[in-house]
């Protein structure tokens, strides 16, 4: 009796999948993002030059760590729209807390009252199931309001601080020919890639944009776990708010005003869906990069701030569209 062969299917190479699937998913990103640097390049021959190139990645520092967390939060379908207030108020408390702490304790301290908010909004969403829209525009109103009281409207300086020479190092130093703020955003990529990608908890928040109830009957519990984003989300803005800071020498209550809209058109220009469940980091990446060449390149052409918001709220509206297209073919 001839014994019969059995061909084995060949394995499928997955890491060739992997890439396959994450350049198709991120080829509209990418060419537009080639495409904005070829047409700055056209329009202004100092865009490519060292200096504006320098200013550049420094320029985008604010947006890319507090879109880090922005991304957290659409991604399990939420919103968060009081960034921008919460960034203005760890920048007064890190300056005010600098006149009478080290600029260590004043930084932690500032960082985890940041958290403290943002635990506050991602309790109220998941545990009173309140709409994250609703819940966080009235933190964005109330956070703003705290950093006017806490000023009395009055930006406050750290350069008279003993902590002077680490904030002036943070937000214009530099290690080699890269500066400490370019550094800091880089780690906060990877510290936000590494979480997303390699942990339960990146597992848990993919699912819950993915399918909510679908986790709910997997045993998880899906309240505790929403509450994770928003307080990502506000420790990011504490990062933020502490390098914004760093770098003007004053922290004022009117910082960080429209980064929420900054923050949510990045987020959707690099692809993740906007009902949650889909997306990546280095999208996000590339959509910071993309508006931040678009504010450089208009910025060089000397375009008033007024066309400025026009356009970054046309760029909002054709990115959720093409989300919302992108979603439905799936």
């Amino acid at each position: 009796m001839s014994e019969k062969t059995v061909q084995a299917a060949p394995k499928k190479n997955t890491a060739f999948q992997g890439v396959k699937r994450y350049f198709k998913e991120q080829a509209i990103p990418l060419v537009v993002l080639l495409l904005m640097i070829v047409i700055a390049s056209c329009i202004s021959p100092v865009f490519l030059s060292k200096p504006n190139a320098s200013n550049l990645v420094v320029q985008v520092a604010l947006n890319m760590v507090v879109a880090m967390g922005m991304f957290v939060v659409i991604l399990t379908g939420g919103i968060d729209l009081g960034v921008g207030s919460v960034v203005a108020v760890s920048g007064v408390l890190v300056a005010g807390f600098m006149q009478n702490l080290p600029v260590g304790i004043a930084i932690l301290a500032t960082m985890l009252i940041c958290t403290l908010i943002g635990c506050f909004n991602g309790l109220i969403v998941a545990r009173l199931r309140i709409a994250p829209f609703i819940v966080t525009l009235g933190m964005m109103s109330f956070a703003r309001g705290v950093a006017y009281w806490y000023t009395q409207a009055v930006p406050i300086s750290w350069k008279a601080t003993p902590g002077a020479d680490f904030m002036f190092w943070l937000g214009s130093g530099t290690l080699g020919p890269v500066p400490v703020i370019c550094l800091v955003w880089l780690l906060m990529i990877a510290v936000t890639f590494l979480l997303m990608r390699f942990t339960v908890v990146g597992r848990i928040l993919y699912s819950l944009g993915g399918n909510e109830e679908a986790v709910k009957l997997s045993g998880i519990n899906v309240a505790k776990w929403k509450v994770f984003p928003y307080a990502f989300s506000a420790f990011c803005c504490a990062l933020g708010g502490i390098l914004l800071t760093a770098r003007l020498g004053v922290g004022a209550p009117n910082s960080g005003e429209g980064l929420d809209m900054d923050a949510i058109a990045s987020v959707v220009i690099g692809g993740v869906s906007f009902s949650g469940g889909s997306g990546n980091v280095s999208g996000v990446v590339i959509g910071v990069f993309i508006l931040g060449i678009i504010n450089n390149i208009l910025d060089l052409m000397n375009v008033p701030n007024y066309p400025q918001l026009m356009l970054k709220g046309a760029i909002i509206v054709v990115a959720v569209i093409l989300s919302t297209i992108r979603d439905q073919k799936r």
